[in-house]
């Protein structure tokens, strides 16, 4: 990977975790408001709605990607691989939810926030054809395991 591209790909990282980070908690917040209100249904709704508007915001994203992730580079590609990083990246989220409910510190409420973007993040970061970015991903999701798996509990 040439310089230019590496500085491409490292862009590309930085604006999906920056977009992330900014929509997400908009998204849990709205849906626990949701379900405050107006309970499952609402809860559908908002998720209906949401959901294809991330996604979409993801493909966006992925626009400048195109010479550095090859997944990107056509319209379809662009949709699956938006598909994708939310899927996956959601998957992360919800199990830092599940590891901060059981007591794992994850910091003050501004290092949670920053830290929703980090697996939408990694999971792009995988799709990046190449090896050093693909191992600093492996890196960070080997970390945040340990982390959560040998971290002791908060009381």
């Amino acid at each position: 990977m040439t310089s230019g591209k590496g500085a491409a790909a490292a862009l590309h990282l930085l604006l999906v975790w920056a977009v992330m980070t900014g929509t997400v908690p908009i998204l849990g917040f709205v849906l626990v408001a949701a379900a405050w209100v107006g309970g499952g249904t609402a809860i559908v709704l908002v998720l209906a709605l949401g959901v294809p508007l991330m996604v979409g915001l993801l493909a966006i994203t992925g626009l400048p990607a195109r010479a550095v992730v090859p997944m990107c580079d056509a319209t379809s590609g662009r949709i699956g691989w938006a598909v994708m990083v939310f899927f996956l990246g959601t998957l992360g989220v919800l199990a830092g939810l599940a590891a901060y409910s059981e007591g794992i510190s994850l910091g003050n409420a501004e290092a949670r926030i920053a830290l929703t973007g980090v697996p939408y993040t990694v999971v792009a970061a995988f799709c990046v054809p190449n090896r050093w970015v693909r191992l600093g991903a492996l890196a960070v999701l080997a970390a945040g395991v340990a982390y959560g798996g040998f971290v002791p509990r908060g009381t």
